[in-house]
């Protein structure tokens, strides 16, 4: 079972420090909201730079 993790946390998970984490999510134009980061946002965070593949049912059709 997943649980909220701070952007802190996330970057440390990584393998890079808070403030790449930061601009990675600035560049990338997500949502993410201050405080704790709920597990689907991570789960995004993730597939959005590459650490996490999207599952088959949820991969874009082009």
């Amino acid at each position: 079972m997943a649980f909220p993790k701070t952007k802190y946390q996330i970057a440390q998970d990584l393998g890079i420090s808070l403030r790449t984490l930061q601009r990675w999510i600035k560049k990338s134009e997500l949502s993410v909201p201050r405080g704790l980061v709920c597990p689907q946002k991570q789960i995004e965070i993730l597939e959005k730079f590459g650490y996490l593949e999207k599952k088959e049912d949820e991969k874009d059709v082009s």
